[in-house]
């Protein structure tokens, strides 16, 4: 039974002793558990997307203002903006905007050529 389980069991007790302070304090300490169960959720999932990053990192190789992704099985893929990567730790593919130039949506007005 967990933490949860064992406040509502003693909610349920409290009332039928109609102990008003007290049941108020077991909702009070049952609406903390859910935020601390809310808070642990968003913490392991911020953990999962900086291990995410972090495995990513090691596949990156730089070419130029770009950088491509060697998976461990060998696959390549980009490029992708070396400006959104480092900042914000997102994999953005540039597109070819002209002859040699490159454009990243989410950088727009920022052209990359492919030689720099």
């Amino acid at each position: 039974m967990g933490a949860l389980e064992h406040v509502k069991e003693i909610a349920l007790l409290v009332k039928k002793y109609q102990d008003q302070d007290l049941y108020q304090k077991i909702v009070d300490l049952r609406d903390e558990i859910f935020a601390i169960r809310e808070e642990n959720l968003d913490l392991k999932e911020k953990f999962k997307q900086l291990n995410e990053a972090a495995d990513i990192s090691t596949q990156l190789i730089r070419k130029g203002n770009f950088y491509n992704r060697k998976t461990p099985e060998g696959v390549e893929s980009g490029p992708y903006c070396l400006a959104c990567w480092d900042g914000a730790r997102k994999l953005v593919n540039v597109q070819l905007f002209g002859h040699g130039q490159y454009q990243c949506g989410v950088c727009a007005p920022n052209k990359f050529n492919r030689s720099n």
